[in-house]
């Protein structure tokens, strides 16, 4: 049997109580190598978007992601939603 594991917060540094959150950005690992195409997608949403980016043949991350969608929605937030192809091939329009 474990010990339960408390933890004390400190007052975090005023910069980070000062800091506003840009755009939210979840995408599959697999699209890191492609950041600069990520951030011309990001560039063209407005402060306080979220981008979501799934891999197209995979369709439970694409679920989860559709509930993810719904949530921040709901928040009040834009959402965008897309594959990782269609992020590719959009992004020579951006």
């Amino acid at each position: 049997m474990r010990d339960k594991q408390y933890y004390h917060f400190t007052k975090p540094p005023k910069a980070l109580l000062k800091a506003r959150p840009g755009n939210i950005a979840i995408v599959p690992a697999m699209m890191l190598p492609f950041t600069k195409t990520l951030q011309q997608v990001l560039s063209t949403l407005p402060k306080g978007a979220v981008f979501l980016c799934h891999a197209e043949e995979n369709t439970r991350q694409r679920k989860l992601l559709e509930r993810v969608e719904e949530t921040f929605r709901e928040q009040g937030h834009m959402v965008m939603n897309l594959s990782m192809e269609e992020v590719y091939n959009n992004s020579l329009k951006f």
